[in-house]
């Protein structure tokens, strides 16, 4: 009888991976393979989804483009799901400064899986604009998680353009990975 129980139960288990691979490659609209590194980086790195440098840079080039367009200078650090730096770079005559505010927002929106937007909503109790909080987070707009396929490959933090750095942010993701879940209001 333990037998017979336990073959219908590998055979239900086996059903329902077919059944989830498949609704899988049915809603994905992206292409992961197209953003992260290569399946032989990925082994050695035991992170099978991180983004690619190749990626990084051209996220950080739309979001440079975005806020030269708008007369601005930014910051854009760019890290993989471990939280090392895949990609950092700030633009000439831009404080120092900005780039580590723009690291803790990609660390923020790395570690909470949200925007640091969403995560200053969640935890703002004092109306303080900038805090930073246990472990390091900073609280503060302009973090976005990078999201392709349906997975998290990293965060993005941009930092030195008030009220700018979340749509340069967003819009530099949207024109180089596609659709991205989108921006909160307060």
């Amino acid at each position: 009888m333990r037998v017979g129980k336990l073959i219908r139960a590998q055979a239900c288990g086996a059903a329902l991976a077919i059944l989830g691979a498949l609704f899988a490659t049915m809603t994905r609209a992206q292409d992961l393979d197209a953003f992260t590194i290569s399946a032989e980086d990925a082994e050695a790195t035991l992170m099978p989804y991180e983004i690619s440098v190749e990626t990084a840079e051209r996220i950080a080039k739309a979001c440079v483009v975005w806020a030269q367009e708008q007369n601005r200078r930014v910051s854009v650090v760019i890290v993989a799901p471990a939280g090392n730096i895949v990609y950092a770079y700030r633009m000439d005559g831009h404080n120092p400064v900005n780039i580590d505010t723009a690291q803790y927002k990609a660390e923020t929106a790395l570690y909470y899986r949200v925007s640091s937007h969403a995560a200053r909503n969640r935890y703002d109790r004092t109306g303080s604009e900038s805090m930073i909080v246990k472990h390091g987070t900073y609280l503060v707009t302009g973090g976005l998680p990078i999201i392709a396929d349906g997975v998290m490959i990293g965060a993005i933090g941009v930092g030195g353009f008030f009220g700018g750095d979340e749509p340069c942010a967003h819009q530099a993701l949207e024109s180089v990975v596609g659709p991205q879940p989108p921006l909160i209001e307060d």
